[in-house]
This record gives structure tokens, C-alpha cells and sequence, in this order.
């Protein structure tokens, strides 16, 4: 399980390295957007991204835990 968290902080780390290598200026055009809009709606962008990163978590690991129930010992 921690093996599975590492994993997953260190390829957000390889993903936001490579966008701030590769386009600092659009994340400087992002963030200053972002800073435009109100409180309400950056927390309805997060609680979407949360509710989204959920789902795709669930249909990674659901396959997974369901294969590994249906295997049968001898």
C-alpha cells in the first residue's frame, strides 16, 4: 500500500516537473487566471477534480481487487 502512494506522489511530481520544465509561461497564464475567479467557483473546480480523480482511482483498482477474488486455490 505504501509502495502504491510513493508511486503515485512521484508521478505527480514527474508530471508537474515536466509542465513547469516545458511551459513556465502557461502556468504563469493559468495561475493568474485561476486568481481571477472567486473562492466558490476554484472550490467547485476542486471538489470536481477531487470527485474525478476518485472515480478514475475506483475503476483502476476495482478490476484489480475483483480479478484477485476470483482466483481459486488448487
Amino acid at each position: 500500500m505504501i509502495e502504491n502512494i510513493i508511486f503515485g506522489l512521484g508521478a505527480i511530481m514527474i508530471v508537474e516537473g515536466l509542465v513547469y520544465l516545458l511551459a513556465p509561461y502557461a502556468i504563469e497564464k493559468v495561475l493568474t487566471l485561476l486568481k481571477n475567479l472567486s473562492i466558490s467557483v476554484r472550490r467547485q473546480m476542486g471538489a470536481l477534480l477531487l470527485v474525478v480523480g476518485l472515480i478514475l482511482v475506483f475503476l483502476v483498482y476495482k478490476p484489480v481487487t475483483a480479478s484477485l477474488a476470483s482466483i481459486t486455490c488448487c
